[in-house]
């Protein structure tokens, strides 16, 4: 019976209902075992992505092809970069440890928006809105091609994004030297190149 079921679950056409504990114990000794899993939600990529940029020891080419394989292999969903920054924010709210090129991406951002810090003292309900520049600083460090699915691209911001929703809390007038406008015109100088 033993050979029997084993046949059988290697065509894919009956399984042994209660493997062993042995079989389980097996399993999880090789390595080549991948178990199969259906698409990753947004929640679950900007997860991966946030674990591997708060890991990242070099900002390097390395990391970007890892980040885009990452993207890639699962796919863009609606709201993923979105979703990353979201990821990004809560981690840099939680003070999550962050390895040698997230702290400078992260020092970075933090001291192109340190003008801000006083007017955020001044009114703590807006204490947010610092962590959220500091956050899409460092993703147009870490991740700068993601900026372009955030609505940041060549040809403008893109209508219906995330930075067309931002950007109509301007009610119409962009403050020069703002963060916002710095990635508008990012994404006008380098648009395509930031979809790596």
């Amino acid at each position: 019976m033993a050979v029997l079921s084993k046949l059988l679950g290697c065509c894919c056409l009956w399984e042994d209902p209660e493997p062993s504990e042995s079989d389980e114990k097996q399993r999880l000794k090789n390595t080549d075992y991948v178990p199969y899993q259906d698409n990753k939600s947004e929640a679950e990529v900007a997860h991966d992505i946030i674990i591997k940029l708060f890991a990242a020891e070099k900002n390097d080419a390395a990391l970007r092809a890892d980040l885009q394989s990452t993207v890639h292999a699962c796919g863009w969903y609606d709201g993923l970069a979105a979703a990353i920054l979201s990821a990004l924010e809560q981690a840099i709210k939680l003070n999550a440890d962050m390895g040698s090129a997230m702290k400078d991406a992260y020092g970075k951002a933090a001291a192109a928006v340190n003008h801000i810090t006083e007017w955020a003292e001044a009114h703590p309900e807006m204490a947010a809105v610092v962590v959220t520049l500091i956050a899409l600083g460092v993703l147009a460090l870490m991740m700068p091609w993601l900026m372009a699915y955030l609505g940041f691209t060549e040809e403008g911001i893109l209508e219906a994004s995330w930075a067309a929703r931002w950007q109509t809390s301007y009610r119409g007038f962009v403050p020069k030297g703002s963060l916002f406008s710095y990635l508008q015109s990012l994404g006008t100088k380098i648009g395509r190149n930031w979809h790596g």
